[in-house]
């Protein structure tokens, strides 16, 4: 079946048969293994958590628990082999919660008739410092229950003739949006700690985002899984919101919103995150610096990572470096990256989302990256506001090679250029291309006018070994500077 958008039509979809919500290839084996407990621990079944207890007992048990030890001074509360149903779990100061088996949160039937509702996240901590979640074992959000049902329950495959609207509409299908009243809290949510240690855990299906770190300082997280239904909205994966001094290690994310986000939405700059020997698939961006960057971001760099999909298409940029609410975006480095099946390689985007001035966004270098199987163009681009033009500054991309999925395609570009209206609205790459009306199935798509790299509003781009193999149909030009 086709259908009509103006002169457009957009093109079959081709899927298999089955639901397929999952990344069903993790090496677990190579991020989660045995670690040592140590003889000084508090077991929580000694305070009453069972298998088969109710997860008003359990929640209790286990933060009374954790409450002894924090008045005794710090120690290890273990979480022993087995599955323990529970509401929030708060942790603090100087207490290590050692998570063998299984703390899986309650579903979302449970917590709307709970009288004390999960609170910020699943496990929860505030203004506490030497903090530690390890122990190889499990944290599980139970997050499909607190969403509804998608319009698709079939795995997207790629397109046989590209067509970017038929795209967007055919991954946004198969989204599972939130249930109202959502009730929907983050699977881990740490905020104002100082000294945090995460390492050797799995983070499984949450029901928002993942691992959010809030107004942190000195953050240490290393081998662990993030596997969650990639078609759960708003699951990223991990979120570093307003921290300092972050480090991200060896990790495995398979997740159905952005996987690596660096946010600026409280009150403080984000500087100095290290991200690295990660490896991440996302239906969204596999690296995002915003949306909602309030404040600075400052001196990031992810490095020796590999972007992939595993079964399906959909998604953005693997790539997405944006100053979006008049914020400085400044010292951002990405290099050694490996992509496969990834959407668009990378986009770099100042703007400003329907208030305020514009800020900066400079010194940017995208270097030794390697994209196979793309579906549409990069891009780099800044702004115009109130009458005044607003540049993306210093940006190097070098020894970048990219290289199309081989297929058909449907491509509709406007012969005056993509247009002003069209890049001061939400920046993902296919919308960099678009006008957002009132919803997707009404706002009008359209490719960008190269199929490499589009550029606009650009001051002291360098560019050096940079190459891209369209499709074999291709018609457009490999680079496209936008006339002012």
């Amino acid at each position: 079946m086709k259908f009509k958008n103006g002169a457009v039509e957009f093109c079959e979809i081709k899927q298999d048969s089955f639901v397929h919500d999952y990344d069903e290839n993790i090496p677990f084996n190579e991020y989660l293994y045995k670690e040592e407990l140590g003889d000084d621990f508090v077991d929580i079944r000694t305070f009453g958590a069972d298998e088969n207890a109710d997860f008003i007992t359990n929640t209790n048990a286990i933060n009374d628990a954790i409450t002894k030890v924090n008045e005794n001074g710090g120690g290890t509360v273990y979480v022993p082999k087995g599955e323990f149903l529970c509401s929030t779990i708060r942790i603090k100061s100087n207490v290590r919660l050692f998570v063998e088996g299984t703390l899986r949160c309650v579903t979302y039937e449970q917590n709307l008739n709970a009288e004390n509702k999960l609170y910020y996240g699943f496990i929860f901590g505030e203004d506490a410092e030497n903090i530690t979640l390890c122990g190889g074992g499990r944290i599980s959000g139970n997050g499909a229950t607190y969403c509804e049902e998608p319009k698709s329950d079939k795995i997207l495959l790629p397109l046989e003739t590209f067509h970017l609207k038929s795209y967007i509409m055919a991954f946004r299908g198969r989204i599972r949006f939130r249930k109202q009243p959502s009730y929907r809290v983050n699977l881990v949510e740490f905020q104002r700690c100082k000294n945090v240690d995460i390492h050797n855990i799995e983070m499984h299906e949450t029901a928002r985002w993942t691992c959010n770190i809030v107004e942190c300082n000195g953050v240490d997280i290393k081998d662990v899984v993030i596997n969650s239904n990639y078609h759960v909205a708003n699951s990223d994966g991990f979120d570093i919101t307003s921290s300092q001094n972050v480090v991200i290690d060896h990790c495995y994310i398979a997740t159905g919103d952005d996987a690596l986000c660096i946010k600026a939405h409280e009150s403080l700059d984000v500087e100095n995150v290290l991200i690295k020997n990660c490896k991440a698939m996302s239906l969204a961006n596999c690296f995002k610096i915003g949306t909602n960057v309030y404040h600075n971001v400052k001196n990031v760099t992810i490095k020796d990572c590999e972007f992939f999909m595993d079964g399906t298409t959909g998604g953005y940029a693997g790539l997405a470096i944006e100053s979006d609410r008049g914020s400085t975006v400044e010292n951002i480095t990405c290099e050694n990256i490996k992509m496969d099946g990834i959407t668009s390689a990378f986009v770099v985007w100042l703007g400003n989302r329907h208030e305020g001035t514009p800020g900066q966004l400079k010194n940017v270098t995208i270097k030794d990256i390697t994209a196979l199987n793309v579906s549409l163009p990069s891009a780099v681009s800044g702004t115009i506001f109130d009458g005044k033009e607003y540049e993306t500054e210093n940006i190097v991309i070098e020894n970048v090679d990219i290289k199309y999925r081989d297929s058909k395609e449907e491509i509709y570009t406007r012969p005056e250029g993509v247009g002003y209206e069209a890049m001061i609205e939400y920046p993902e790459i296919t919308r960099l291309s678009s006008i957002y009306i009132s919803s997707h199935e009404e706002s009008p798509y359209w490719e960008l006018p190269a199929y490499g790299l589009y550029l606009r509003h650009c001051g002291n781009i360098i560019l050096d070994n940079f190459s891209c193999k369209p499709r074999s149909v291709n018609t457009r030009p490999e680079i496209f500077r936008e006339k002012e």
